[in-house]
Order: structure tokens, then sequence, then C-alpha cells
């Protein structure tokens, strides 16, 4: 049930990202894309250019490689189809994923040298499928023929998007009718296509499944000029439900830097794939300038040091991981590294090698070695047409090379829960999360709420979507005991040290829920034994949809500011203490308010201006918005109290209800605020807010 709400809280935002607001332009986005920008931009072409000219190595091993391969000739006639199918009766992808290749290195080709036989080549090919192909089906394998050479048509179109004769309308046009709208939206969040991973349970495809998916999302996002599609799949890499998720898909933090990959009891193989997919999204967005590199403290690193080491031949350690399968969740286990397929020689260590050692400067020592001994990379084989030698383009060594501090710069963006204090509170139960006691040790469990100050928290960004939490009574950590990756191990209060225990991720699962999950094991606070009594304990266990593991961060005192979902480059302010949304505030004070428990029922919020301390927004008996004086009286409590409820037109965001009439909500209309009622696509839109830090 919770997959399925999560999956129509992310239509809803789509939809509504779509519809906008007809009364007052069009949402404005963080900026245009850059072109080319997908996984290469114009200055990697430069220096490739360069280089090859030069004769400087490795880039010129890395060229010739490229030339070695016979599917880089010019000359190609395309083979273009209507219908392909992976996967059951009738199977001709190979159709696609070799033309695909061929335009891709010819495009490369052209851009290095400059040879127009090349060029043209690539445009032919690219033309002759954005004019045919009519649909991509099969088994459930379509969804990764859509995913894999979806995001390598993307790349590859977006290479070519200048060259004369290319008909990117009609490219586009076919990546988001064939491509993205029936299978890799369809597929990672459910649409009017149908429900999301293919009708199974969350947990049943392999994290490859969604990062091929994700990755072509990222893609054709870019490719399109579609923001709302490109942070579809920015958002699911931070905080998706399957597997491909960077928590789920990299579970387990372990000494060393290391950190273990969702597929590395399967095989060695698959291992390597989910590795190369990841950082191809890594990449899109950096080039786009968004760090998923750095996110979650560098997760993506340790997974990537771990799969090259035991593909290197060392020793790694291993916990025992778990997944639902099937459609009801059946549960299976792996309780050791698969040694199948080790060696794997995939061409998708040179991409994160520059990345890390050469862009950041941070030390790699697993990925540097396994770049090395697969240098130059090639890519696909043209004389073994299985698919999997076609699941990335390859030629790394060309591609990706460069200079040591060659730096670059991509924004880490903050995590999605403003810093402040909140209490935690169960969907299962409506109890707080209490701290027992005081010292070191001291127990976590649920409480019926009472206010204490060992019931409220307060939440820290560390930096990249992980938080401290610590108990306001005791000022000491939230911690599971003794780092353990163990189903059943306590929440416990501990003496702050920054440990990967002591910080979490707060990952929504719709309607203003949160798994409260501790960064090295992902295995979210879940309230023992379903249980609804006071004293029941908190510890952590495999997600399971669980109302006991589903929290509502509920502020006590949270500095925000309240973006607006339809305009977010407006927030809601005050100006001559009227109420409104305005873009680039100055002063931005005018637009921060100290979220604080309801005047008029602690349950509820109210909104307290930080630069006129003592004011706070009140609806007035019109229904307008004011920044008022408080009177202490029950009426301004009344008017300035809200049900702080899941957003109407994203369930992941905020919409505020009034206390005495819960028909009415705070909403923007021709940029002022108002409590009213109403319907439909664009008032849903108006009265959704998302609380981001000041």
């Amino acid at each position: 049930m919770m997959k399925k709400i999560l999956a129509f809280s992310m239509i809803l935002c789509f939809l509504a990202s779509m519809i906008g607001n007809v009364r007052e332009g069009q949402a404005a986005t963080t900026g245009p894309f850059v072109h080319p920008g997908i996984l290469h931009t114009q200055a990697d072409f430069d220096r490739m250019k360069q280089m090859v000219e030069a004769g400087t190595e490795p880039y010129w091993s890395g060229f010739e490689k490229l030339k070695s391969s016979p599917l880089s000739a010019s000359g190609w006639t395309p083979r273009a189809t209507e219908t392909i199918i992976r996967g059951g009766d009738g199977d001709n992808v190979a159709l696609l994923y070799i033309d695909v290749a061929r335009a891709f290195q010819n495009a490369i080709r052209w851009k290095v040298t400059g040879d127009t036989a090349h060029g043209d080549t690539a445009v032919n090919i690219l033309n002759a499928w954005s004019s045919t192909l009519k649909e991509v089906t099969g088994n459930a394998d379509r969804y990764l023929a859509a995913g894999l050479y979806g995001y390598q048509l993307a790349n590859v179109s977006e290479i070519m998007r200048d060259y004369p004769g290319f008909n990117v309308a009609q490219m586009q046009d076919m990546l988001l009718n064939v491509f993205y709208k029936p299978l890799n939206e369809r597929f990672l969040i459910g649409n009017e296509f149908g429900d999301d991973h293919n009708g199974a349970y969350i947990q049943n495809y392999w994290a490859n499944w969604d990062l091929c998916n994700m990755a072509a999302t990222v893609a054709i996002g870019i490719f399109t000029d579609r923001r709302d599609i490109y942070n579809i799949g920015i958002e699911y890499f931070k905080h998706g439900a399957g597997n491909g998720s960077i928590y789920n898909a990299i579970p387990f933090l372990h000494p060393d830097g290391l950190a273990q990959w969702q597929e590395s009891g399967r095989d060695q193989p698959h291992s390597v794939l989910g590795i190369g997919l990841m950082a191809a999204t890594a990449e899109m967005a950096w080039n786009q300038g968004d760090d998923l590199y750095g996110w979650a403290n560098n997760r993506f690193l340790r997974a990537a040091e771990y799969v090259a080491k035991y593909n290197n031949g060392g020793d790694v350690p291993f916990s025992t991981y778990e997944w639902g399968t099937g459609v009801n969740g059946d549960v299976r286990w792996h309780t050791e590294i698969s040694s199948s397929g080790r060696g794997d020689a995939r061409p998708v260590w040179e991409m994160i090698y520059n990345h890390y050692a050469n862009r950041k400067g941070l030390s790699v020592p697993n990925i540097a070695a396994r770049a090395q001994m697969l240098r130059p990379e090639g890519g696909p084989n043209a004389h073994n047409n299985h698919p999997s030698t076609f699941d990335q383009p390859g030629y790394g060594t060309l591609l990706y090379t460069r200079p040591a501090g060659s730096g670059g710069t991509a924004t880490l963006h903050d995590g999605n829960i403003p810093d402040g204090t909140y209490r935690f509170i169960v969907r299962h139960s409506g109890k707080a999360m209490d701290a027992a006691g005081t010292t070191n040790g001291a127990a976590v469990h649920q409480w019926s709420y009472h206010g204490g100050s060992n019931q409220h928290w307060t939440v820290t960004h560390l930096g990249g979507g992980q938080y401290s939490v610590r108990n306001v009574q005791s000022g000491r950590s939230l911690d599971v005991a003794q780092a353990s990756h163990d189903h059943r191990a306590k929440f416990q209060l501990w003496s702050y040290h920054g440990g990967d225990n002591q910080r979490f991720a707060f990952i929504p699962v719709g309607e203003g829920y949160h798994r409260i999950t501790p960064v090295h094991s992902n295995k979210p606070a879940d309230v023992d034994g379903v249980s609804t009594a006071d004293g029941a304990l908190i510890q952590q266990w495999r997600y399971v949809l669980g109302g006991n593991q589903q929290w509502k961060l509920e502020p006590v005192s949270v500095n925000v500011r309240l973006q607006s979902h339809n305009f977010p480059d407006r927030y809601v302010r005050h100006f001559d203490f009227r109420a409104r949304i305005d873009a680039n505030v100055s002063p931005v004070q005018d637009s921060q308010f100290k979220m604080v428990a309801g005047l008029a029922d602690t349950r509820s919020v109210s909104f307290e201006s930080v630069n006129f301390p003592g004011r706070y927004l009140r609806v007035r008996t019109n229904g307008e918005v004011w920044l008022d004086s408080n009177d202490s009286t029950t009426a301004f409590a009344n008017d300035a109290t809200f049900r702080r409820v899941a957003g109407l037109a994203d369930p992941q965001k905020s919409s505020y209800q009034m206390w005495t009439d819960s028909t009415r909500y705070l909403r923007h209309f021709n940029n002022l605020l108002y409590a009213q009622s109403g319907s439909g696509s664009t008032f849903n839109a108006d009265a959704t807010f998302t609380e981001v830090a000041p």
C-alpha cells in the first residue's frame, strides 16, 4: 500500500508541475540546462581533441581503441524497426543496441576529428530510429531495454543536437513517448501506464533495474529540456523507494572506507553494472551542477571501492542482506559475497576514478588499481551480440581522463529537513519517540506525547542529506547500539562522536511520513513487535512498509522558509505586514519564520516572524493572511494556528489547514496569501509548500 502511495505522490508532483498556474505565468526552474551536458560537456570534447591531436597518453591509446572497433566505422545503414522486443518471443533488441553503439562511436570520432563522414553516420542512425520506432516491448526485460538504451540514445543525441540535419524534435518526441512515459517513469514511480516496478513488491527488482531507468530519466530530462523529468530522476537517486536509490543500493557501511553493494551476493557482473550506472547518473548530474557523487557523505565512493577491491582479488566484509521478492514480499537472503563472475571487466572505472581522484583529489586506491588494470578501456564487443556487452558506452580512457587537480564545481544540495527541534510521532500508534533516561545507553522507546524535553529532538544537517539527532533533555545523540547491522539492534542515547551509527537520513514514504534511517545499516527506526504500548522499545529493522517504521516530524521550533510548490522561485514573505509570495525577497528575513507548536493546540503549528518576534501569520475575518501581533486572546490563537498536513499537490510537501475550519487552507492567489476552500489541480498547487532551511 505504501509503495502505491509513494508512486501516487510522485505522479501528483509531476502533474502539478506540468499544469502550472495560468494566472501567474510559468513556474520558474533552477535555470537552463548545459548543452552538451549528459555524459560529456564541450570542455570534455575540447580536451579530448587537443590531447589526441598531440598524441598525449593515455588519450591516444584510448582513441586508437575506439578506432579499432568495427562499430565505429562510418557508412552504416541503420536497421530501424517499429517494434523492439527484449525478452520473450521475437526478441530483436540487438537491432537497437548495436545501432545505438554505432551512433555513439561515430559521434565521438566526429567530435574528436571533425570527420563529417562519422557525423553523418551518427545522425542517419538517430533520424532513422526516431522516425520509425513506435514501441519497446517484451517481457519484464523491456524495462532494462528502455533504461539502458534510453540513456545511451539520449546521450548520443545530446552530442549530435547541433549537427546539420539532425531532427532534434523528432528524437525528443520518441524518447518521451516510446521510452520515458510508458517505461522509465512507469517503472520508477508508476503512472497512467501502470503501477511502478511492474506491479511487483518494491524490493523485488535488483538495483540495476532502477539505476538504468534513473539514468534514462535524467538523460532524457536534459536532452528534452524537461526540468520536471530530470528532477524526478535526481530525487529518486536520493530518496526513491526501490533498490536503486542510494541507501537501498548501498545498504551497509563497513570499516576502512568500504560499503556493501546490493547485488554483491548475487554476482559480480551485475554489481559492476550497477556501479557503472550509478556513476553515469552522478556524472550527468555533475555536468548540470548537481553533486550526486558526494551525496550521503560520499557513500557511492565507498561502494565503488568495495566492488573494485573484491574484483581486484581482495577480501571484503559482508553482512547478511535480506530483501522481499515477488508481489507479496517473500523474504530472501544473501549470507556471503558471490564470487560468480569475479574480475568482470566492464568499462566503467575511468569515469569513477577520474572524478574522485582527479576532480576531487580523494584517495581511491582500489578504484585506481581497477582502472589501471583495464586501461585503455574498450567498448561493446562487436563479435558478441549479447546485450550485456552493450550495457555501457565504454571508452572511458579517452572520454573521462582528466588532469589531476582539474576540479570543477557542482552543488551538494541541502537536505530535505530544515534544522530545528521536532517531536517524532510514529504512524501506527500516534506515540512519540521518548528517551527513557539521560545517560549513555539510555533506552529509546515510544510513549504517549506529553511535551517533555525528553520527547524533543534537535535535528542538524551534517551535509549531503545526513543529520545528527540529539535529545533536548540530555544533549546526547540518537545512536544504534554498537553500530550493529543486525535486526533488533537498539536505538539508544550516547555521547556524540559523529560515527555513521549516529548519522541519519529521513527518507520520505508518503503522506508526510519518513523513515528515520541510520546510515550505517539502512534499517529504519522500528517499534518492536508493532506494539502500541507505552514503553515499547525502538530498534532497527529492514524496511517492510510498516506503520511502526514511519514517523512524522512535527515541529517544536524550526526556522523555515515556505517555498511555493508551483512557483519554486517564490517564498511566503511579509511586505508591509501583508503575507504574499515573492521571488528575490529582500531583506531575506522577511521570508523566514519560526515554525512552532500551535498557539491554540500543540499538535498543530504557528508561524512567528523571525525579524518581528511576537508577530504571527494570522487569518483575518476576510480570509486575508497578515503578520499580526499576538494579543494573547483565544481568538488570535485560533486564527494563527494551522494543521500541518500532507501537501495537496504533493504528499511529500505540506499544506496548512486553518485550526478552526479544516476546509480552508493557506494558498496564494495573484501572489497574495489567503485562507480559502477549494479543489482542483490549481488550488492544490497553490496550497502546497516546501519547508526549506533559511
